[in-house]
Formats: C-alpha cells, structure tokens, sequence
C-alpha cells in the first residue's frame, strides 16, 4: 500500500524536524512503514509529489487539504483537521471561513481526534457521523515515560506550548502570584517551540513581578520534554482550546500531576482520578488547584501514577496504527465500490 502524508512539519527546514522530529504526522508515518506500507512525506506548501498513491492523507487545514479537495481523479483523500479554534469558540480567519467546508464536504473521511470534536463535525459543520472516524493521537511510550521522580519538596510547575494567545499561558502567568503566597519556592520553567510573543510575556511577567520565579527555557527534543514532564511537580495546560492535547497525554505517560482547563477533548483524557480539571480563562481556579496540589504530595503521586496507566492503555501508538489502517482499508473499499 502507498500513502502520501501531508503535514505542516515536512515544511519544516531540516534543523527543525531533527529538534522536533516527533509529531502526529511523523508518529503515523513511522508505524505504517514498519506495518509495510509505502510511505511519502510532503508539506503543504509545495505541489504534491508525482506518483501514484492509494491514499492521500492530510492534516490541518491548509494549501494541500484544498488542492486535494479541488482536484479531480485523485485518489481517496483523508482529513485530520488538528483545528482547536472553531470547535473551542475561537478566532478563525476569513480564508479558513471561506474554505473549511468545502476541504470538509469533499474529504473521504474524516479524522477526529476526541469524541468532542466528533460532536462539533457533526452537529455544527453537518457531516454524517459515518465519514468521521474518532482517532486519538498516539503517544510514544518508549520515549515519554516516567524517568525519575520530582525532587522534593516539589516546586516546579511546567507550560508546554506555543507561545500563542490561544495556549492561555496568560491566565497562568496571573495565577502566580496567588500560588507564591502560599508556595514561594514555587517555579514555573516554559518549555515552547515558536516564541513570536516571547517578548510580550517578558514584558507581561516583569510586571507581575514574576522575574524571580519564571523562566522561559525555549524548546526541548521529545527526550528533554520527557525529563522535565517527569520531575515536574504539576504541569499546567491552561489553554484555550484543543482538540486532544498532545501535550497532556505526553505529561501523562510520564505520571505528571496534571492541572488542565476543560476544553475539547479533555475530559476524555482527564477525571477525578488522573488530573485535575478547572474552567478555561479563570486564574483564580488555576491557582487554586495549583496550590492545592503543591501542598498534597501524595495526591499528585496518585493522579500521576493513574495517569500513567491511563495514557498507556488508552493512547498508545499501537492503537493509532491499527484504527489507521482500518479506516485507509474502509476507505479504499467504499472507493473500490464507486468506481
């Protein structure tokens, strides 16, 4: 079997993709070739390699998910969206607005990666539960892993993300000050890959007093995000919107105690017993749970070590593989039938 992969990180140069060479994309790509099948990796913003492929598999919206939806006689065309705005009430451009329902109506099937954003392809942009298959991003296990235990007594908080509005590392940057009057060791280390407001949150800390006690570190290899998940007092994900959050099932494989807003597909991956859950845009609830996990050393032991066995039953990569190759077989049949 033949596949073209299409992703943004193939856009990437050749320095990024080795510092950041495990994403969804990459992970796909990697289990169907050693299940056999051709793989071919492009980017979006060159033409689609020749060739002749059995399936054209897409993720995020972009140039090459409206070629592949404009084009004809191609082959069957699959869509990971990976779309936290629309689904989470957030800004969309007006390109996107245009396009994302055509790019949806034409794709053969489509991949949602939590059951909330199954719900929203359905109920708000109208497509047939039949062409959505629910397909949660797989995390490596013999990579994210629990690698020793946070020192104590534990202090450090961790932000993984882009350095973006929508990521809420705002919200928690206001929380701060609540949690060191009861926690002042405490320490927030963020770890991000593109840090075009880097120096907006400089700023946004400075005034908040928070010099002392923050430190944006740039980015890390999947190795070095392993480590700091595994000797991280919590880890905080105060986001505004996601679809499944890479970066909470990554902290759970490593048994990180994990404080999360509930947007998406949260709480499919968190409850009670695997992490802490509060309302998006609320500083106050943020540091709440911060500063009562900070003082409870045994509850975060217990909601990391119920998270590791959840995040490694759940969404391992060997999942992610085999409900791939039964949708691209159920989607090559139903093609097999039209012609």
């Amino acid at each position: 079997m033949r596949v073209c992969i299409v992703g943004g990180i193939f856009d990437k140069p050749a320095d990024y993709r080795v510092q950041h060479s495990i994403s969804p994309e990459t992970v796909l790509a990697d289990g169907l070739r050693q299940r056999g099948w051709q793989v071919t990796p492009a980017g979006h913003s060159a033409s689609l390699p020749r060739g002749d492929f059995d399936v054209v598999h897409v993720h995020h919206f972009g140039r090459a998910a409206l070629r592949m939806a404009a084009a004809t006689g191609r082959p069957p065309f699959v869509l990971t969206t990976h779309d936290p705005f629309a689904m989470n009430g957030l800004p969309v451009g007006w390109r996107r607005r245009l396009t994302d329902g055509f790019v949806l109506r034409k794709a053969d099937a489509v991949v949602a990666l939590s059951n909330a954003e199954r719900d929203f392809l359905t109920r708000r942009r109208g497509l047939r539960p039949e062409r959505i298959a629910v397909i949660p991003n797989g995390i490596s296990t013999a990579i994210f892993d629990r690698i020793s235990e946070p020192a104590e007594p534990a202090t450090d908080l961790l932000f993984v993300g882009q350095l973006q509005e929508f990521k809420g590392l705002d919200y928690l940057l206001h929380a701060l000050p609540a949690v060191r009057v009861s926690h002042p060791r405490v320490k927030l280390r963020v770890v991000y890959q593109t840090g075009e407001l880097l120096a907006r949150y400089q700023r946004h800390a400075e005034r908040l007093g928070l010099n002392g006690c923050l430190e944006f570190e740039g980015s890390r290899t999947a190795a070095g995000l392993a480590q700091l998940y595994s000797t991280a007092a919590v880890v905080v994900s105060p986001s505004l919107g996601e679809c499944l959050s890479t970066v909470v099932l990554e902290a759970m494989c490593c048994g990180a105690a994990v404080v999360a807003t509930d947007v998406g597909g949260i709480r499919e991956q968190l409850d009670e017993d695997t992490g802490v859950i509060v309302p998006p845009r609320d500083s106050a609830a943020l540091a709440q749970a911060i500063s009562t996990l900070l003082a409870d050393a045994g509850r975060r032991r217990q909601l990391g070590q119920a998270a590791w066995r959840k995040a490694h039953a759940q969404f391992n990569v060997r999942q992610m593989i085999e409900r791939h190759l039964r949708l691209y077989e159920e989607v090559l049949e139903t093609d097999g039938r039209a012609a």
